[in-house]
């Protein structure tokens, strides 16, 4: 049985500034930008209204919002946004879909909670219960798309049930999560990379299966338009590399890999920094998928490649929300080593979510120069933010752990 109380002060201690950071963000937004509440549940509640008057929701657009905010999902799920125009205006959507998304996040919650205890053999305290169900909920990762009214939350959601069901030898309940996942959001069908390691045929075909029947629903209800439409208005622009031609700005919230490449090679095609980005990562992610004979090796392994999906496309912050699962359990379950502590300040690196225009704003207010910001913070945010070091700090203390496999820092019951 692991001895998890003696082990987890750490884990505590990042999952209490994650949550704090959380509320401090919660503040900030009530008290100095209110505008930005529910701005993305907006776009969500028209889109289903206009479905319901059967318009092209596509290229509908809240008002007072930049013609960027309009639906990006595919078009059968704008039906879950229907029932909620239909409930009355925007304040009460909002309020019935913000209960919905904390019961998700405590759904993830409490399945990260049993998967912990399954393996580790040992009862968490109701302490650590709690850090967890408030992380997952209400952290500065998942704060954002509380506030602002986003899916974020059912994303983990379904990411924690696809790997909890894999790890179960459940593969079409996994591939069915994880199809779900990709369907929503795109980028999560990188997992796939990993569902081949694994060899779990069952769970791709599952995803696969369900992605083609959600897009086959959407065009037997509302046609071949709006499927194009989705394409053009949603999939194009997201692989657009023009914000990283001569080097991502600084003030751009992108957490990638590619910014560093961008700046370091200013005058390359910006359509070549993927492919960059592919060969730098492509190594790390090859050392960790030599073995996964054990579940140790298996949670290292996810880890690194949730990592790599994270900062391979041009990512938000937010969207650190991936990495929940394995992490919080890798952080309980792993025992002290260079490697736990170096997963332990990654995320905790991560969580300084600092943007170059809001350290502008609070020096301006504090009345220090603006010299110190021009010559040294610039360039550093330039190069590498916050949020980058600590998902690469992870990576490489998966990259480490791997070094020791089957060493004595290991406590994970077989």
């Amino acid at each position: 049985m692991l001895d998890l109380e003696e082990r987890n002060r750490g884990v505590r201690l990042v999952l209490l500034v994650g949550v704090a950071l959380g509320l401090g963000n919660l503040a900030y937004v009530l008290l100095a930008s209110p505008r930005h509440i529910a701005i993305d549940y907006r776009v969500y509640h028209l889109a289903g209204t206009v479905a319901l008057e059967g318009g092209n929701f596509y290229t509908a657009v809240p008002e007072g919002l930049p013609g960027y905010f309009h639906y990006v999902y595919p078009p059968i799920t704008v039906l879950g946004f229907a029932p909620l125009a239909l409930l009355g205006g925007e304040t009460v959507g909002f309020a019935a879909h913000t209960i919905e998304t904390v019961l998700v996040g405590l759904g993830a919650a409490w399945l990260l909670v049993r998967y912990i205890e399954r393996v580790g053999g040992g009862r968490l305290p109701w302490l650590d219960r709690g850090l967890i169900g408030a992380f997952v909920v209400g952290s500065v990762h998942s704060m954002s798309s509380l506030l602002f009214g986003q899916v974020n939350h059912h994303l983990v959601a379904a990411l924690v049930v696809g790997f909890v069901a894999l790890d179960a030898d459940r593969e079409t309940l996994a591939g069915v999560a994880f199809g779900f996942a990709a369907f929503l959001k795109v980028f999560p069908a990188a997992v796939g990379l990993w569902l081949l390691r694994r060899r779990a045929w069952r769970a791709i075909a599952a995803a696969v299966g369900f992605a083609l029947a959600g897009f086959a629903a959407g065009l037997a209800v509302f046609g071949p338009e709006l499927t194009v439409a989705y394409v053009e208005r949603a999939i194009v622009p997201r692989f657009s590399p023009d914000a990283f031609a001569g080097g991502l700005d600084p003030e751009a919230t992108y957490l990638t890999i590619r910014r560093p490449i961008s700046v370091l090679l200013p005058t390359v095609d910006p359509t070549l920094y993927g492919l960059l980005a592919a060969l730098v990562l492509a190594p790390p992610v090859a050392y960790l998928y030599r073995t996964i004979e054990d579940r140790e090796d298996r949670l290292v392994s996810i880890t690194g490649t949730m990592a790599a999906i994270l900062v391979f496309f041009p990512s938000f912050p937010l969207y650190f929300v991936i990495l929940y699962f394995p992490l919080i359990p890798l952080l309980y379950l792993l025992e002290r080593g260079r490697p736990r502590r170096l997963l332990l300040a990654g995320a905790l690196v991560a969580s300084i979510a600092i943007r170059y225009d809001d350290l502008e704003t609070g020096f301006e207010m504090a009345g220090f120069a603006p010299g110190l910001l021009e010559t040294v913070v610039r360039p550093v945010l330039t190069f590498a933010t916050p949020g980058l070091v600590g998902v690469l700090v992870i990576l490489g203390g998966c990259l480490l752990q791997r070094r020791h496999t089957h060493g004595p820092q290991f406590a994970l019951r077989k």
